[in-house]
């Protein structure tokens, strides 16, 4: 239950915090208001049919009604139950509407990979925080949960030539993410690359609309060019269902195995950052090697302007001075 792991997480996260969970530490369903006046912030986690318990809704109506912070978590999962806003405020009553979707409580969503997982938990952390005495004046906290892969230093030992081919719609934008927030990868946005060490495969809803990408992948395939696989979950951005892929996806490349890699989920807003930092671990990029490399390239430029002039010539032990 995602619930009971928030619990659970929190109390390691937070050792001092006092988590009352309904469904584990209610006593007495009668006495639910007072358990809610006891409480300093109240989380209230939702999926579908959460309005529809009368129970819930008085959880709810006490906790607007005695003006208890609200922290709103929302299930991604649509197998667990999750949907979008739209359909949540849908059940939710109209009187309530407002209070509880118009007032820009804390909303996070939840996750259930581990990787996107610590940052919802991180981001419930803080909310939680920001409500106490200690950090009620500030507006955000600079929190490091154990594990999380964006404070990893990622970094490439070797330099990264990524194809991001036009006939794949999006795919050049999201490479453009990945350059742009990991030194040693570049992208080549042509129909036929030169030098590529990496193919991205960006899958949407309408990844397969090109006829040339099929021939491409076919191709890179038989050539031996690792191909890293994205999946797009923002419909903004054309996400959709990853089943939508087996509908859309020739059946040759389904029947030669080009799923049977584990494709890197992409999802909008907070969890965004641990998309790409992924991303760039199926590229090659390993912990720490950022650091490594920016002192590289720093010796690199120390260096390289450090020759004396043609004019002038090294005393005795001067030359070895110079040199790395």
């Amino acid at each position: 239950d995602a619930v009971a792991v928030i619990k659970s997480e929190l109390q390691l996260l937070l050792p001092s915090i006092q988590v009352f969970l309904d469904v584990d530490d209610l006593e007495d369903i009668g006495a639910l208001e007072s358990y809610i006046n006891r409480s300093q912030v109240i989380l209230f986690f939702l999926s579908r049919g959460y309005f529809r318990s009368k129970n819930c809704l008085r959880e709810v109506r006490a906790a607007l009604s005695q003006g208890k912070p609200i922290i709103l978590v929302q299930e991604a999962d649509e197998k667990k139950g999750g949907g979008t806003l739209e359909e949540l405020r849908a059940e939710c009553p109209e009187d309530l509407q407002p209070a509880i979707f118009d007032a820009d409580w804390p909303l996070v969503v939840w996750m259930r990979i581990e990787d996107f997982q610590r940052v919802s938990l991180k981001r419930i952390a803080e909310a939680l925080l920001l409500q106490t005495p200690l950090y009620a004046k500030k507006t955000a906290l600079p929190l490091v949960v154990p594990g999380e892969v964006q404070g990893q230093n990622l970094g490439f030992a070797k330099p990264v030539l990524l194809w991001a081919s036009p006939a794949n719609p999006g795919a050049n934008d999201l490479a453009g993410e990945l350059a742009t927030a990991f030194t040693g990868l570049t992208v080549s946005a042509t129909d036929t690359p030169e030098r590529a060490t990496h193919m991205l495969l960006y899958l949407t809803h309408n990844t397969w609309s090109d006829e040339r990408l099929a021939e491409q992948i076919t191709a890179a395939r038989a050539a031996g060019l690792p191909i890293v696989m994205a999946h797009e979950n923002d419909p903004s951005l054309g996400g959709c269902a990853f089943a939508r892929q087996f509908e859309i996806t020739p059946q040759e490349l389904i029947a030669g195995g080009l799923y049977q890699d584990l494709a890197v989920a992409c999802f909008a807003g907070i969890h965004r950052e641990v998309s790409r930092c992924l991303l760039a671990k199926a590229l090659g990029a390993r912990p720490g090697m950022e650091q490594e490399a920016s002192l590289r390239r720093s010796l690199s430029m120390r260096f390289s302007g450090a020759s004396l002039p043609a004019q002038q010539q090294p005393v005795d032990g001067e030359e070895s001075g110079r040199r790395i």
